[in-house]
């Protein structure tokens, strides 16, 4: 007759270990889950990379071809960089706010800033510099502006270049102007403001003159004031590259 086992100690049922697992086995496979359900799938997709595949391992049957998409060209953008810009204009919009306080200009249009695409333009109003039709530098506190402003400019590089401009408004001339027509008056007035950069030791090579006229207004000639807007220099502040300059000294040394 068979003996029978003396009574066991073990517990029913399965350990406790185990039944932690399978909990996390059951996670896993919800997040699997989860993520196949919010995935999506291309069917041409999914076979062009399914026949790139066969054809890198030589398997690719007759008849069936994938289409090889080149890659895209990215064309970069120059990088201009000017080293000398944000510290220039810096120090003229200190300048203009001190000359502003000094000179106490409030009944007329003061002297602003902007900057432009590779620099920044300083618009002088005509009536700090000019008397109506004249291009001749009268007013005492346009010509101290202007000279500090040449002394701004000798501070920067040489590789910062100034463009003089000239605008009128759309105002016609007196038959008795010296003038023929604000084209004319314009341009006068840019060249005359040069002029006076270089008596204050500007290097001419740095510096170019010209008028726009009436062609080109920043306000509506409808209005007095947008009138007195439109009245004045640009200087136009840019940045030339060494190799630019190089090219034109070549192109003077050739002619």
């Amino acid at each position: 007759m068979a003996k029978k086992c003396p009574p066991c100690d073990c517990k029913k049922g399965l350990p406790l270990w185990l039944g932690t697992f399978g909990d996390l086995m059951s996670l896993l496979l919800t997040f699997f889950i989860l993520l196949l359900s919010m995935s999506t799938f291309e069917k041409q997709k999914i076979e062009q990379a399914i026949g790139s595949i066969q054809g890198a391992l030589g398997v690719l049957e007759k008849g069936q071809m994938t289409e090889v998409m080149p890659p895209k060209r990215i064309q970069a953008l120059p990088i201009q960089q000017n080293v000398d810009t944000p510290e220039a204009i810096n120090a003229f919009a200190s300048m203009i706010t001190e000359y502003s306080e000094m000179t106490k200009i409030s009944d007329g249009p003061a002297v602003k800033m902007e900057e432009a695409e590779d620099g920044f333009i300083l618009s002088i109003p005509s009536e700090l510099l000019f008397e109506s039709g004249s291009a001749t530098i009268t007013n005492k506190e346009g010509i101290l502006f202007l000279k500090r402003t040449a002394l701004e400019i000798n501070k920067l590089s040489n590789d910062m270049h100034i463009k003089v401009i000239g605008h009128t408004d759309n105002d016609r001339l007196r038959p008795t102007a010296t003038y023929k027509d604000n084209w004319e008056l314009s341009i006068a007035r840019g060249v005359n403001v040069a002029k006076m950069l270089l008596e204050e030791r500007v290097n001419p090579a740095r510096i170019s003159a010209g008028g726009n006229g009436e062609f080109d207004p920043v306000a509506s000639n409808a209005t007095p004031e947008g009138k007195a807007k439109n009245r004045r220099v640009d200087l136009y502040f840019f940045s030339v590259s060494k190799n630019e300059e190089e090219i034109k000294k070549s192109q003077k040394n050739s002619n």
